[in-house]
């Protein structure tokens, strides 16, 4: 919750979000919700160990541009980094 406010203040500033599906106080889908109905634009990376196809399909109609699998390399994280800002 504190992220998604975070990111609301601050959002001219930040160019990605990066996001694990699975949180203590909210779950993935709900933070996908929210910064979207801050800014529908906002780049998303989903990134987690337990990523089941039902959470990867939802995240994919909410507009979520990639998927990492835990643990990735900060290669692979910079590489989607600037495949999604392209």
């Amino acid at each position: 919750m504190e992220a998604v406010a975070i990111y609301a203040q601050y959002q001219q500033q930040i160019s990605v979000v990066l996001l694990d599906m699975i949180m203590p106080a909210m779950d993935g889908v709900i933070a996908i919700r929210k910064l979207k109905k801050i800014n529908p634009h906002v780049k998303i990376i989903v990134i987690s160990g337990l990523l089941s196809n039902q959470n990867k399909k939802e995240a994919a109609n909410l507009g979520v541009r990639a998927f990492l699998s835990k643990p990735c390399t900060a290669k692979e994280l910079l590489q989607t980094i600037s495949a999604i800002n392209c």
